[in-house]
């Protein structure tokens, strides 16, 4: 970055020294340098990276080690702790199991957060997203992440092997709503505002990682979206 500002710096200096020696409008030139500097400032700085370090990697490798791409499936009862099928006859909780998934993530780090036998499977990413901001929650661990850019805090907390939960409510409180984990992954600034940063997560695909962005897809009305909140927990 320091020798890219120096780079820059320099081809300014010397364009500007050019246009002295020229016909060449030197305001003109000083405020179109400025511009280039600016939007060059703003491409280098959304290409940055957002590295991962060895709790983000441990955080990373447990997340992977729950195998939600074959446990917690739509469309079956399942036993919310473990993911796996448990009532085959079952008429009812057989749709999809995010926040489920995600409550049997917390409980084997030692983290509470809304689950059974406290609420019902059915519904239960709605009744999450109102109890996160709740006293209780906060007791357990949870703090909201702070407002601004939401996606690069949340992403560089999980690569610091922070857990950090995105979720949504269904406006309509007899549909459910949505929850997932952040991921630990290297993603640039310029991923994260396009697509939002990396999920695993259960529901009607289950995905070990995918973009928030397509994974809450169906509960989204656009992009950028104002739906989903993010709260963290550093009691890992």
């Amino acid at each position: 970055m320091k020798r890219i500002t120096i780079v820059l710096l320099s081809l300014a200096g010397n364009a500007l020294h050019f246009s002295r020696k020229t016909s060449i409008n030197y305001t003109m030139m000083k405020q179109s340098l400025l511009l280039f500097i600016v939007l060059a400032f703003q491409s280098v700085s959304g290409q940055k990276v957002i590295t991962i370090n060895q709790k983000g990697n441990d955080l990373k490798s447990f997340y992977l080690s729950l195998n939600v791409e074959n446990g917690w499936l739509a469309g079956q009862h399942v036993n919310w702790e473990t993911g796996m099928a448990d009532h085959p006859d079952a008429t009812s909780g057989n749709h999809t199991h995010c926040s489920a998934f995600v409550a049997a993530a917390c409980k084997r780090m030692n983290i509470y957060i809304l689950r059974p036998p406290e609420h019902k499977q059915v519904l239960l990413a709605n009744a999450q997203y109102e109890w996160l901001p709740t006293p209780e929650a906060l007791n357990a661990g949870w703090k909201p992440v702070a407002a601004g850019n939401s996606y690069e805090a949340a992403q560089r907390m999980a690569n610091n092997g922070v857990v950090v939960v995105a979720i949504c409510r269904n406006p309509d409180e007899k549909k459910p709503g949505h929850a997932a984990l952040v991921m630990p992954a290297e993603l640039s600034i310029n991923e994260l505002n396009e697509n939002g940063p990396a999920v695993i997560m259960a529901g009607t695909h289950n995905h070990a990682i995918i973009s928030l962005r397509k994974g809450f897809k169906s509960h989204l009305t656009g992009w950028p979206e104002h739906s989903v909140s993010f709260y963290y927990n550093q009691g890992r």
